[in-house]
């Protein structure tokens, strides 16, 4: 009797792993770019590790200075770090930057790396567009529909064109409050935008545990509860191909800083090691 046991648990465990991997695993990536004093390494929780890298290291009076990007080559190289995400935001506003010298001097910075840096992968922060929950209550989009506000979110700045030359593509999706189902809505309307001019980039968002700080907001960068932002997690699972999660590590006095240890903080950790343990997340390093 215990032999036929045996051979049905045996022959029920090999049927379990052969139906285990026949379910595809999505190809998601959670990145590490959160700023709260005394984080440590989050590598054996699943996150990977990205170098985000402001404007003044790369630019000098606004122009590109290969002195100084060819000193963030060689920090990342040393770091061992694949994934970049230049944050070249002047450009989007400066009247001398057309579609086509937007997309002409970001290839010379991206190709800069991509020639420095074996394997890398590179976009620009805020590419295609802007975060949809947050302009939909800016008052001069006061009254128009989703795919108004996303057109002037695209036409009124060359984000849309930048995205030609990026490797992968890094819009926002920050919060503007608790409303998680208009953010989920949101987030889905965006990507759908997203994927009309660009079906096969892959899509990597920023997102922030902490409300936005949109100067009017009654939630003016006060943290996301635990839930709400697993909530936030789960749908950018489904629609996206990955998260940047940044916070500059500031309170909502916009002065003070939140170190790790703080219970607010520690709330949002547990929301990303609870995401990490149910999806299996890995070290992409």
């Amino acid at each position: 009797m215990k032999s036929i046991i045996s051979v049905l648990t045996l022959a029920v465990a090999l049927l379990c792993s052969g139906c285990a991997s026949d379910v595809p695993v999505k190809e998601f990536v959670v990145y590490d770019c959160l700023g709260y004093p005394g984080k440590p390494d989050l590598s054996s929780d699943g996150l990977s590790k990205i170098k985000l890298i402001y404007e003044f290291r790369l630019l000098t009076d606004g122009k590109i200075d290969m002195n100084k990007i060819h000193a963030c080559i060689a920090e990342a190289d040393q770091a061992g770090i694949k994934a970049i995400s230049t944050d070249i935001e002047s450009w989007y506003w400066d009247e001398n930057y057309s579609d086509a010298s937007l997309k002409d001097s970001l290839s010379l910075v991206f190709d800069a790396f991509r020639k420095g840096i074996e394997g890398v992968s590179i976009g620009n922060y805020g590419v295609p567009l802007g975060t949809l929950n947050i302009a939909r209550y800016v008052e001069e989009m006061a009254g128009k529909t989703e795919e108004e506000i996303l057109a002037a979110l695209t036409e009124n700045n060359n984000r849309l064109a930048a995205g030609e030359v990026s490797d992968v593509l890094y819009p926002c999706f920050y919060c503007y409050g608790p409303d998680m189902d208009q953010w989920i809505e949101d987030l889905k309307i965006t990507v759908d935008y997203i994927k009309k001019y660009y079906p096969q980039k892959k899509i990597v968002g920023y997102i922030w545990p902490q409300y936005y700080d949109w100067k009017t907001s009654p939630y003016y960068m006060q943290f996301i509860a635990e839930e709400k932002f697993l909530q936030m997690l789960e749908a950018a699972y489904e629609h996206l191909d990955g998260v940047v999660i940044w916070a500059h590590g500031r309170d909502a006095d916009n002065k003070t800083k939140v170190n790790w240890e703080d219970d607010r903080v520690q709330a949002i950790y547990r929301a990303i090691k609870t995401f990490a343990g149910r999806h299996n997340l890995s070290n992409q390093q």
